[in-house]
């Protein structure tokens, strides 16, 4: 298994990481022996790296004295699934968003100094506002970005009235033929996780589509929140 290729990194993360890849669902107990066969290292540098990688639960020795994969794997592997989870419970709400309400549904976060969208759901109709997962836009234009800027402290125009009123719409600001409304998405209390929007065409948002829009968006927050705290 001794990869010839050159490699990038640091070569103790890489060989480690290398230790670890030798275990399987035919191999879930190795000597090391047995890993430095697999591994075509010498023994003495597979037993120091497999202390350090004992040492942090990534794999554990058993009375044999053949080593298994730690705690440290599964606690991982939850922290990765209940991150999956989430994208997939928030996805399907802008589904369900975009589908109700025939307009542009996605999420924001904030990275940095900037906006990043990073899901996102458009309706089925010819005319529609598209958003591209990862694009950077500033925090202080947009209705999400007036959230995600409120909710992180940070200067920006009718504050106090967002964090009264849990929620920002702005029309034409960024561009004269859109409009958006955006709705803050908790991780806990008062612990700002991204910003649940719906954007589209000015003309689609009149006073009576503004406020289903928003009772939409509050139903959707609502839910997301409450998986949220299952996936705690």
């Amino acid at each position: 298994m001794k990869n010839d290729k050159k490699t990038i990194g640091v070569d103790a993360v890489n060989k480690a990481l290398e230790i670890l890849n030798c275990f399987t669902e035919k191999n879930e107990a190795l000597t090391i022996t047995k890993i430095a066969n697999i591994t075509g290292d010498h023994k003495s540098r597979i037993s120091r790296i497999s202390k350090s990688l004992e040492n942090f639960g990534y794999i554990r020795k058993i009375k044999s004295g053949e080593f298994k994969i730690g705690h440290t794997i599964p606690r991982l592997f939850e922290i990765y699934e209940s991150s999956f989870n989430l994208k997939n419970s928030i996805k399907q709400e802008l589904d369900f968003i975009s589908s109700k309400t025939k307009e542009t549904a996605s999420f924001f976060v904030k990275q940095n100094d900037v906006r990043v969208c990073i899901q996102t759901s458009a309706p089925s109709k010819s005319i529609r506002h598209l958003e591209e997962i990862g694009q950077k836009k500033p925090l202080n234009k947009g209705s999400s970005g007036h959230i995600l800027s409120a909710y992180h402290n940070l200067e920006i125009k009718n504050k106090i009235k967002i964090l009264k009123d849990g929620y920002s719409m702005t029309f034409g600001e960024r561009d004269p033929e859109m409009a958006s409304v955006s709705v803050p998405i908790f991780r806990r209390k008062k612990e700002i996780l991204g910003s649940l929007t719906i954007a589209g065409h000015i003309s689609n948002f009149n006073k009576k589509n503004c406020i289903f829009f928003l009772n939409t968006l509050r139903s959707s927050k609502i839910k997301i929140e409450k998986n949220l705290i299952k996936l705690r």
